[in-house]
């Protein structure tokens, strides 16, 4: 490996550690657990269907653990990429350095806005809608977070492998759960059942349906930015700790609903290019507070499987853009009349209310 590249590895690694240190607490039991196996994995260069003897990734965590300890008060550090350093969100200094080297350098916010770091292999570079696209490959260093894709200002990361991961996870569902709807049906697009065997063959099958699927996670990126800068700072501002985890995690539910239902973002991707099985993976991951927001989007999945209608689909996406449009002006609103106050309001009148209606 290029000497650079090594004394880089190791410095963003720190800062992976630093980061899930001060954050890994935003996880469930359940979710840490998986996201700490998939993390020794990758660690330890092991594939996703092998077997992790239990007192090895026991003695693992309690290591990790113990580590996170020691550094969660520290500070991320600056970065040496030949000779000259740099701030660990510069990245673009950082990938105009790396340039010719093969290798992409990835950096930004994810839920409860934990810090996400990632160094990788460059896949290919684009321009796209007036942002610079980077889509990646193997991952040489990551963090617990797992994100298809990232924006940070004009840049977005598109990770094959932190996807290929998320659909290898689906893939167990499906086949340990016998899973009969939109899941089993985003596969079947690809030539993927239940019955087929957990292997480097289905594994590498996996990475190229990814790479297939990276362009829908773009869009929701190019979504979000656009839908983002319309919003304005007050929403910002809102999300810079004014409100509570439970009204931050619904008001991040609109948010996403309102980036993936825009002009620019990817249902509008997938539909324009009738893309089955993108369809069937956003459906598939659809729950918790988005469904709530718009349960016509699960309603919808038995008429398509029978008619294909993707004029429907366009249909649902306008009603879904409006709602979420109307939730975020509501939002905003509240936040306007109360200031720190507002999760409180922002819960009983718009959450609960859409509780109540189940």
């Amino acid at each position: 490996m290029d000497p650079d590249i090594e004394v880089l590895s190791a410095q963003v690694k720190v800062n992976c550690d630093i980061s899930d240190a001060r954050f890994w607490g935003t996880y469930s039991i359940c979710g840490l657990l998986l996201r700490l196996r998939e993390l020794f994995s990758h660690e330890n260069g092991m594939r996703p269907w092998q077997e992790i003897p239990q007192e090895v990734i026991s003695e693992w965590i309690a290591a990790k653990e113990n580590l996170w300890r020691e550094i969660e008060e520290r500070e991320f550090v600056d970065l040496m990429v030949e000779e000259t350093s740099f701030p660990p969100f510069e990245i673009e200094g950082i990938n105009h350095v790396l340039k010719g080297k093969g290798m992409v350098y990835g950096a930004g916010l994810g839920i409860l806005k934990k810090p996400s770091f990632f160094l990788a292999e460059l896949l290919h570079r684009e321009s796209l809608c007036g942002y610079e696209v980077n889509v990646s490959g193997r991952e040489l260093v990551r963090d617990l977070s797992s994100h298809p894709a990232m924006l940070l200002g004009k840049t977005i990361f598109a990770r094959r492998d932190a996807l290929a991961a998320i659909l290898w996870s689906k893939f167990e569902e499906m086949r340990l759960k016998k899973y009969k709807g939109s899941l089993l049906y985003a596969f079947s697009q690809y030539g993927i059942a239940p019955q087929c065997e957990p292997d480097e063959a289905l594994y590498i099958r996996l990475l190229q349906i990814a790479e297939a699927e990276i362009p829908a996670y773009i869009h929701h990126e190019i979504g979000e930015a656009r839908e983002g800068m319309m919003l304005g700072e007050q929403w910002r501002q809102m999300l810079s700790g004014h409100l509570s985890r439970r009204a931050e995690l619904f008001v991040r539910s609109i948010k996403d609903l309102l980036s993936d239902m825009s002009e620019s973002g990817m249902l509008k991707y997938v539909i324009e290019h009738t893309r089955r099985g993108s369809l069937g993976f956003y459906l598939s991951s659809l729950g918790g507070l988005r469904t709530l927001i718009l349960p016509q989007m699960q309603e919808l999945f038995p008429d398509f499987i029978e008619k294909e209608d993707w004029l429907l689909v366009e249909k649902i996406r306008k009603e879904g853009y409006g709602k979420a449009h109307e939730l975020a002006s509501s939002v905003l609103s509240i936040f306007h009349r109360q200031g720190e106050g507002a999760s409180e309001v922002i819960e009983k009148e718009l959450l609960e209310k859409l509780l109540a209606r189940q």
